[in-house]
């Protein structure tokens, strides 16, 4: 959802990005953990199979954004966190967070500075040229917050309708309401600030966010309503699936990435985590693999 990740359709200026990246790690910069951690440290009756950026260790870009993601230290929150976190147990590694922006997350894997990252990053034909895409882990649902009830796409026409930059859908809002009505902002909490001033009718956004952003910005009278699937809105039709992509050399990991959320969606563990965080339980089966854009 945000530049090159998330709901975001695209990944623009990696390039430039992945080289910023690697020149700060390079010049000493770190907005991870203590890099002094022994290398060898393993899980207590488990040793690590696969090769990791530090042995022992599964290294996760990570940047805030509930209920996807977020960290505490070393203890990664939120549903993909919680899913992150037993993927790596499977593995038995260690949680190493590396911290950044949402622009970073990329190229931090890129130049082997992280294993992988999370916080909604879409699998798109874009993406998969430079890193190596995981199994889908969950699909989001769209959502529409308003005042005023709105529960299709079609009825948001002749409305001022809001989204952030980037996002997944707008093309679709902007052909079904047009240009001059679909309003743009650079955060969620700017449109949503928005919509509780009433300089917007609604928004739309994946459900879960919805309900995150709702409890940190307050708007009167506001209804979330998931819209039945509609031609108009691809988005709907085909939604973003969010997975954990790795460095494009080391499928060996993507390959037990894989494997092991698999098995925890066997078990159960991957829904309950996503409803934990207040996603609905069909969000779990994300159906299989596709690639937007592709």
């Amino acid at each position: 959802m945000r530049t090159g990740g998330r709901k975001r359709f695209g990944t623009t200026v990696l390039a430039a990005l992945a080289v910023a990246a690697f020149a700060v790690a390079g010049c000493g910069g770190s907005s991870g953990s203590d890099d002094s951690k022994d290398a060898s440290a393993q899980k207590p009756g488990c040793t690590a199979k696969v090769e990791t950026v530090q042995s022992g260790y599964l290294s996760v870009a990570s940047y805030p954004y509930p209920p996807y993601a977020d960290a505490e230290g070393d203890k990664l929150t939120g549903a993909e966190g919680e899913i992150l976190t037993k993927i790596a147990d499977k593995l038995c590694l260690k949680i190493r967070v590396v911290r950044g922006t949402a622009a970073s997350m990329i190229p931090d894997i890129q130049t082997g500075r992280a294993d992988t990252t999370l916080g909604d990053w879409y699998r798109t034909a874009e993406r998969a040229k430079v890193v190596r895409l995981g199994a889908p882990e969950f699909k989001d649902i769209n959502a529409i917050v308003s005042k005023s009830g709105i529960k299709n796409y079609q009825d948001l026409k002749g409305k001022t309708v809001g989204s952030v930059l980037g996002f997944l859908w707008v093309s679709d809002l902007q052909k079904l309401v047009g240009s001059s009505n679909v309003k743009l902002y650079q955060t969620e909490q700017a449109v949503y600030a928005d919509l509780a001033a009433g300089r917007i009718d609604a928004l739309v956004d994946t459900l879960a966010a919805a309900k995150q952003q709702l409890k940190q910005t307050a708007v009167a009278g506001a209804t979330v309503e998931i819209p039945p699937n509609d031609p108009s809105a691809g988005s709907s039709l085909l939604p973003g699936q969010g997975q954990f992509p790795v460095n494009l050399k080391n499928e060996e990991l993507g390959k037990a990435m894989d494997k092991a959320l698999e098995e925890l969606r066997q078990s159960g563990d991957v829904r309950k985590a996503l409803v934990k965080n207040g996603f609905p339980a069909g969000a779990a089966e994300p159906g299989p693999p596709t690639l937007l854009g592709g």
